[in-house]
């Protein structure tokens, strides 16, 4: 019913902070039976972060709603 949304600028990085109260998941658990229909998906997230050096982190459960944090550096910024 929820969800925050916080993005930061940092020297070095800017981050994207997503968390709500929804149903969660099982991170763990990213079958194609799993996840169908639901978008992108986490591999596809991961992949296209670490493509500009970023990260994505992930945190759920079933019945605790999701925190996703992603992170992409800033390069040759002064």
């Amino acid at each position: 019913t929820r969800v925050g949304v916080t993005l930061t600028f940092q020297p070095d990085a800017v981050s994207l902070d997503i968390v709500d109260d929804g149903s969660g998941f099982d991170p763990d658990d990213i079958t194609p039976s799993a996840t169908a229909g639901t978008g992108f998906g986490l591999r596809a997230m991961r992949s296209r972060l670490a493509e500009v050096g970023g990260t994505l982190v992930v945190e759920s459960s079933p019945d605790n709603g999701t925190a996703i944090s992603a992170i992409i550096p800033i390069e040759g910024v002064t």
